[in-house]
C-alpha cells in the first residue's frame, strides 16, 4: 500500500535509529492488533511487542496525543468511525519523540490514508464476493452448492463470523430446518428443527426483523427459549459456550418469508457492525434469488417433463389404437367368416404370442382338442363360481414342484357361464394390448357360443316335434318316421326323462339344458339314438343290449346328478322307463320315464329312479301332493292333536310298521318291553279308531306310514 509506505518513511525520518511497532484497532476490532514491527536489536523487540493499553477517546476532542509509560512512548492517533492507531517507541535517552504540530498532522493524515486504503480494499473484496454470488446464481442451478458458496462469501467479507447456517421453512412439519451449513458438523441436519418464534432464528422468521448480537451474554440471553432437544442438537454440531456473537437476517421470496440466514462468531476477535448486518441481508437476498430461480427452473423442467410424458402417452395411445384397430379387424374377419371355435382360439394365441386354451362349459370340450387338460370341470366350477372377472391362478406340479401362472378369463352371457379362456403367462398380469386382444376375442367366442346355443334350441324343438309324432304314430307311418331317426323296427329301447327344477332365469335354464344334452350325447355316444331339451326337461332315447348295460347307464346317470348337485344351481330329477323291444312301445317307455321323473320332482327330490322300482308308488303318480298330504293328515290327526302327549305313540306306530308288524323287533328298536308295546298299540287303535288285525285298516295305516317316508 502506498499510504503505509509513506507512513513508514515519515516514522523513520522522525525517529531514526529507534525501534518501534505499529498497533491498529479498526471499527470491527475488539482490541488493538500488532500490524508492523521494527526492532534494531532483540531486547527492543521484547519491549515494543508488549500490547499497549487501550484508551477510549471522545469523538471530536483529541485526534492524537503522546503518552509515556514504563520506558515506552505511545503516539496515539484517533479516528472517529475508523478506530485508532498506536506507534509504540523504545524509550531512548538520545532520542526524544518531540514532534511539531505539523508533523503530528502529517502522521495522522498518513494513518487516515492508510485506513482509507484498507477500507477500499475491504469494500473491493466485498463487491468481488457479491459479484461471485451473482455469477453463481446465473451459472448453475445446483441450489445446495449456490447456497454454500453464498455462505462462504459472506464469511469471507464479514471477518467477525466463522460459521453459518441457512434455515428454510418446511410447511409440512411447520418448522425451520437446516438446508446448508459452514463450520457446523453435519449432525445438525438430523434433529435441529425450530418453531416459528423460537430462539433468534425463529423470531427473525416470525417478524422479519434482522438481529445482531456482539457478546456471549447477550447472545445466550436471546437463545434462552431454545428447546432442550434443539440446544443439544446444535451444541453437538458446534460447542455453543464459545459463541460470542451472531447475525441473523430473514430470507424472503416476494412478500413471503421462506427462511433465515445466520452467521456465528466463535473464535474471531472482531465484532459485528451494522454494516455487516446490511451486507448479510444482501447475501440473503442473493439466496432468495437462487431459490426462486431453482423453483422456476424446477417448475419449468417439470412442465417440460409433463409435456414430454403427455406427448409420449399420446404417441403410445396412437400406436395402441392402431394395434387395437388391427386386432379388431382381424377378429372381426374371423367372425364374418364364421370361423369355428378352434380357429378363433389359435388366432388369439398368435396375436398374444402365448398359449391360449378355451374350455367350452356348455359342451364340456377343450380347444385345441389335443391340449393338455389343466382343470377338471369340477375345478373350473369351483374356481369360477359366481365370478365374472378374470383371475390369475398359479398351478403347481406335485411331481417336480413346477409352477405355472395362468390367466383365466370367464365368458358369460348375462348370468350364464359359457366357458373360459385360459392363457399361460409369466407375469401376474397381461399387458394392456394382450388384455384387449383377449377381451375382443372373448366377445367373438361368446357370440359364437350364443349363436350355437340358439341353433341348438331350434334343433331341439324340431327333434321334440318329430319324437312326439313318432310315439303318436302307428303302423307304416311309425316305421317311416323311425327310419328318419335310423331306428330299426325291433330292438331294446329305453327312454330317460330328466326334469330340471323351474328357474326364473330362462337363459340359465336354457344353457343348463344345452349343457346336459351335450354331455349325454358324448356320455352315451354308443347307445343314444336322440337327445334333446325342451322347456325344462331333457329326453334321451337309448338302446340297451342287456340288463347289465341298463344298470351301468343308471349308475352313470346317478353320477351326473351328484356332479350337478355340487353346482347348486338347478335340481335334476331323472326318471327311466322300462326297456321295450318294439317301436310302438317307445311311447310307453317315454310316459313311464316322465312319470318317474315327476314323482321325484313333486316330492322336491333329485336323483334317478326307474319306473319299475316305484312299486306301490305308481298308484300315487296321478295324485297331487295336496291329496297325499290330506290322506296322511286324516290318518294321523288324532295323534297330532296333543303333540307332546302322543308323539311317543306316533313314533311307536311308525317303528312297528317299519319292522313289518314284528312285536319283538319293534320292542327292541324302541328299547321297551313287548308288553309295553302291546299296551301302546292298544292305545293307538283306540285313538285312530282302527283294528290293526283288520286288513283294510292295516292297509290304510301302512300306506299312510309309507307315504310319510316318501
Amino acid at each position: 500500500m502506498k499510504a503505509f509506505a509513506y507512513l513508514l518513511s515519515q516514522l523513520r525520518q522522525y525517529f531514526a535509529d529507534t525501534s518501534f511497532s505499529i498497533w491498529l484497532q479498526g471499527s470491527r476490532d475488539r482490541h488493538l492488533q500488532l500490524y508492523f514491527l521494527f526492532a534494531l536489536h532483540p531486547e527492543a523487540e521484547n519491549f515494543i511487542m508488549q500490547k499497549p493499553d487501550e484508551v477510549s477517546f471522545a469523538s471530536g476532542v483529541d485526534r492524537f496525543r503522546l503518552d509515556e509509560q514504563a520506558g515506552l512512548y505511545y503516539l496515539r492517533f484517533f479516528f472517529a468511525e475508523e478506530g485508532q492507531a498506536v506507534v509504540m517507541l523504545e524509550n531512548s535517552e538520545s532520542i526524544q519523540p518531540s514532534l511539531t504540530p505539523w508533523q503530528w498532522e502529517i502522521l495522522w493524515l498518513a494513518f487516515q490514508l492508510f485506513i482509507a486504503e484498507k477500507t477500499i480494499q475491504t469494500k473491493s473484496q466485498e463487491w468481488t464476493k457479491l459479484l461471485q454470488g451473482i455469477h453463481s446464481i446465473s451459472a448453475t442451478l445446483d441450489v445446495e452448492s449456490i447456497i454454500r458458496e453464498i455462505i462462504g462469501n459472506a464469511l469471507a467479507v464479514i471477518p467477525a463470523a466463522d460459521a453459518g447456517l441457512l434455515h428454510l421453512y418446511d410447511e409440512e412439519i411447520d418448522r425451520l430446518v437446516p438446508k446448508a451449513t459452514v463450520g457446523f458438523h453435519d449432525t445438525v441436519y438430523q434433529n435441529f428443527k425450530l418453531r416459528s418464534g423460537e430462539s433468534i432464528a425463529g423470531k427473525v422468521f416470525q417478524d422479519g426483523q434482522p438481529r445482531m448480537y456482539r457478546t456471549n451474554p447477550e447472545t445466550s440471553l436471546a437463545m434462552m427459549d431454545l428447546s432442550y432437544d434443539n440446544f443439544h442438537s446444535l451444541n453437538d454440531a458446534k460447542a455453543l459456550h464459545n459463541l460470542s456473537g451472531l447475525l441473523c437476517v430473514p430470507i424472503s421470496l416476494e412478500q413471503k418469508r421462506i427462511g433465515v440466514l445466520v452467521l456465528h462468531q466463535f473464535h474471531q476477535e472482531n465484532v459485528f457492525s451494522s454494516y455487516d448486518l446490511a451486507l448479510l441481508q444482501g447475501f440473503a437476498d442473493q439466496t432468495s434469488i437462487a431459490l426462486q430461480n431453482a423453483r422456476l427452473y424446477a417448475e419449468s423442467r417439470q412442465a417440460y417433463q409433463n409435456m414430454a410424458a403427455i406427448s409420449e402417452q399420446l404417441r403410445m395411445k396412437h400406436d395402441d389404437l392402431v394395434k387395437r384397430n388391427k386386432i379388431h379387424e382381424s377378429i372381426k374377419q374371423l367372425s364374418l367368416q364364421n370361423k369355428d371355435t378352434g380357429t378363433i382360439v389359435k388366432a388369439l394365441g398368435r396375436m398374444t404370442a402365448k398359449q391360449v386354451f378355451f374350455a367350452d362349459w356348455l359342451e364340456q370340450r377343450y380347444y385345441p382338442a389335443d391340449s393338455s387338460i389343466m382343470f377338471s370341470w369340477d375345478e373350473l366350477s369351483t374356481l369360477l363360481a359366481g365370478k365374472r372377472q378374470p383371475v390369475s391362478i398359479q398351478l403347481v406340479s406335485g411331481h417336480k414342484n413346477k409352477r405355472q401362472l395362468c390367466y383365466v378369463y370367464p365368458l358369460t352371457n348375462g348370468s350364464v357361464f359359457l366357458g373360459c379362456l385360459i392363457i399361460l403367462i409369466k407375469d401376474r398380469h397381461l399387458s394392456e394390448l394382450e388384455r384387449v386382444t383377449i377381451e375382443q376375442g372373448s366377445a367373438v367366442l361368446t357370440l359364437d357360443l350364443v349363436k350355437k346355443q340358439s341353433l341348438s334350441s331350434v334343433l331341439y324343438k324340431r327333434t321334440h316335434d318329430i319324437f312326439q309324432e313318432l310315439i303318436a304314430s302307428k303302423g307304416s307311418e311309425m316305421l317311416e318316421r323311425a327310419r328318419a331317426f335310423g331306428l330299426p323296427p325291433h330292438g331294446d329301447f329305453l327312454v330317460v326323462y330328466a326334469y330340471l327344477s323351474p328357474s326364473k332365469d330362462l337363459s340359465l335354464l336354457e344353457a343348463n339344458i344345452h349343457r346336459l344334452v351335450t354331455r349325454w350325447k358324448w356320455e352315451f355316444a354308443n347307445n343314444q339314438v336322440l337327445a334333446y331339451g325342451f322347456h325344462n326337461h331333457v329326453t334321451i332315447l337309448l338302446t340297451a343290449s342287456n340288463s347289465l348295460e341298463v344298470k351301468e347307464m343308471i349308475e352313470r346317470l346317478s353320477d351326473a346328478v351328484q356332479e350337478w348337485e355340487l353346482e347348486k344351481e338347478i335340481s335334476l330329477s331323472i326318471g327311466a322307463g322300462s326297456v321295450v323291444t318294439d317301436l310302438e312301445q317307445i311311447g310307453k317307455s317315454f310316459e313311464e320315464a316322465k312319470k318317474a321323473a315327476h314323482y321325484l320332482a313333486n316330492r322336491g327330490r333329485s336323483g334317478v329312479v326307474r319306473y319299475s322300482d316305484l312299486g306301490v308308488n305308481r298308484l300315487m303318480l296321478n295324485q297331487s301332493r295336496e291329496d297325499i298330504d290330506a290322506f296322511i293328515h286324516d290318518v294321523f290327526a288324532p295323534l297330532w292333536e296333543g303333540q307332546d302327549k302322543f308323539q311317543e305313540l306316533e313314533n311307536t306306530l311308525l317303528t312297528y310298521m317299519k319292522c313289518n308288524q314284528s312285536p319283538q323287533q319293534a320292542a327292541r328298536d324302541l328299547h321297551i318291553h313287548v308288553n309295553t308295546l302291546y299296551q301302546r298299540l292298544k292305545r293307538i287303535e283306540e285313538l285312530l279308531a282302527i283294528d290293526l288285525h283288520h286288513p283294510a285298516d292295516l292297509l290304510k295305516v301302512q300306506l299312510a306310514c309309507h307315504l310319510r317316508e316318501e
